[in-house]
């Protein structure tokens, strides 16, 4: 398995950095996922989680820091080296171009195949097991278009398994998913034991699943931790702003978060 290290990582947008003096929206990132762990990224919006995965992945440029898969150094390789260790699943699904859900999924075979090569027995079998298991087998042949934003997101997962990744990024993988569909999504990546590292929303979602966590706040790490020792009333607070209590969850033993929401009473 492969671990993911991320050192010292400054980043801005271009039009930031055409400012003179202007302050990097990322400032001196260290974030570490050990060989098969799940890691999450949490903050409030805006704090910088979506723009570090870009980075990591390969898509944004950092000014500063060394991204390494086990010591090679990420952004000194090529597209196609990234793309056959690392799998990305972003919030917004691309365009299908009117492509099958199965035709969708196989695209992640790509990486591996040779110019004009056709698919292989593997790559047959690869896109058939990760059909069945995001629930997708029966779609197969629909057009992709036609799937529900939740649907879709699953089809996007299996794309991203049959790329046989080493590390595997997820920008808030749960956004258009119901509850069952959030855990059963959160469940599969887990048993994948691939070394992943996740943006979350959901504070419940992440401490259940999450080995530890990274907190952003304005572009830097402000808490690290297993989701017991960052998920704190005191934390949640400073960061997010809100008045929560964190006790235990009564089946998994970890930290649960329940905000605490006041009503004001409007006049009649």
């Amino acid at each position: 398995m492969t671990s993911l290290q991320i050192d010292g990582l400054d980043w801005s947008p271009h039009d930031e950095r055409s400012e003179r003096g202007a302050r990097a929206l990322l400032r001196a990132i260290d974030v570490d996922v050990k060989p098969g762990e799940f890691v999450g990224l949490i903050g409030p919006n805006g704090s910088g989680k979506s723009s570090l995965l870009r980075c990591a992945f390969r898509y944004a440029k950092p000014q500063r820091g060394a991204i390494t898969l086990d010591g090679d150094d990420v952004w000194a390789q090529s597209a196609r080296w990234s793309a056959q260790r690392i799998a990305v699943l972003l919030q917004d699904a691309p365009d299908d171009f009117g492509l099958s859900v199965a035709e969708v999924v196989a695209m992640g075979r790509t990486p591996h195949q040779r110019a004009l090569a056709g698919e292989t027995a593997e790559d047959c079998e690869r896109i058939e097991r990760a059909l069945l298991d995001v629930g997708l087998a029966h779609a197969r042949t629909r057009p992709f278009a036609t799937l529900s934003g939740g649907e879709r997101q699953r089809a996007l997962l299996a794309r991203a398994l049959v790329q046989a990744p080493r590390v595997l990024m997820l920008d808030e993988p749960t956004n258009h998913l119901d509850p069952r569909h959030q855990i059963d999504l959160l469940a599969l990546v887990k048993r994948q034991c691939i070394t992943t590292l996740a943006t979350i929303h959901d504070l419940n979602l992440a401490a259940a699943f999450c080995d530890r966590l990274f907190v952003i706040d304005a572009g830097e790490i402000v808490a690290r931790g297993t989701p017991d020792q960052v998920l704190t009333e005191a934390l949640l607070k400073r960061v997010y702003g809100v008045d929560a209590i964190v006790d235990l969850h009564p089946v998994t033993g970890g930290p649960r978060v329940t905000l605490i929401t006041t009503h004001s009473e409007s006049n009649a």
